[in-house]
């Protein structure tokens, strides 16, 4: 285990177990599938399936089961320079007014989201299968539901410090990669996949009692995922999003970006965030 040593304010960037966290991962363009702050007294923040929580980090770095690798970003300031003792602060406490109010969170909401950003539709069926009901999903619950990178941006953004918004990150838009697809064990996907549906979408997951997994998904075509991507792209406001492209790099630059389209790979290629190194690997 790594001998970095976290301060409150920085960013912890994760890969989960599991096929569907890996499929998160590349629809993001990213090897990263979950991100989270940390806090104080050895505790991160973040946004779970029961809302935001405190979480012990160490237990964290031990848990070989749901933990592929960890990463720490330190957090910057505006003028790139690490969070001052009374920034930092803010932005934990600014986490901390999220812990306990009831969203909605999930898988499911960050594939929808994160498809729609990085306009990613995989090829394998089953996948594009679910693709299609997390932005369904999206689609439905947008208004209402917080992914784990939202959480963290808008513990920035919120903080209170002077002046306002010097600490908020600057979010760095980046080309699409060329990140392989995933070698997925799709019999454990498929039931993740429905272990998923059931607690975010009953009604869609009624389809494994009779679904022929090995058809599920082939008759969904390109078109039917691109017009639900435009669909949640303009539910978003993302037909309006304000940017400035660099030519060289192809980078976009957002002044004002919307929390909910804040990815984890748009916090890891943040200039705000330097990394640290890896905190563990299993």
């Amino acid at each position: 285990m790594s001998e970095i040593q976290m301060q409150s304010g920085d960013l912890i960037l994760m890969l989960s177990t599991g096929p569907v966290s890996a499929l998160i991962a590349w629809c993001g363009d990213s090897i990263y599938s979950h991100s989270a702050l940390m806090a104080d007294n050895g505790e991160l923040l973040e946004a779970s399936a029961s809302g935001v929580r405190s979480y012990p980090l160490a237990k964290r770095l031990a848990d070989k089961e749901n933990v592929v690798f960890v990463d720490g970003f330190r957090s910057l300031d505006i003028n790139a320079k690490p969070l001052s003792d009374l920034q930092r602060a803010a932005v934990v406490a600014s986490a901390e007014k999220f812990i306990g109010i009831p969203y909605e969170f999930g898988k499911l909401l960050d594939i929808g989201i994160i498809c729609a950003v990085r306009q990613k539709i995989p090829k394998q069926p089953l996948a594009r299968f679910l693709v299609r009901e997390a932005l369904d999903h999206a689609l439905e619950n947008s208004d209402k539901a917080m992914t784990c990178s939202e959480f963290v941006f808008n513990s920035f953004l919120a903080a209170g410090v002077t002046p306002p918004g010097s600490v908020t990150p600057v979010i760095v838009i980046t080309p699409p990669s060329s990140l392989p697809f995933p070698d997925i064990d799709w019999i454990a996907f498929a039931k993740e996949m429905w272990e998923l549906l059931h607690a975010a979408k009953p009604a869609s997951a009624a389809i494994s009692a009779s679904a022929d997994v090995t058809a599920l998904g082939t008759d969904i075509q390109d078109h039917d995922l691109n017009d639900r991507i435009a669909q949640l792209r303009s539910q978003l406001g993302m037909d309006e999003l304000q940017a400035s492209q660099n030519n060289t790099s192809g980078e976009i630059i957002v002044p004002k970006p919307n929390p909910k389209l804040v990815t984890p790979l748009d916090l890891a290629k943040s200039p705000s965030h330097t990394p640290l190194g890896r905190l563990v690997q299993f």
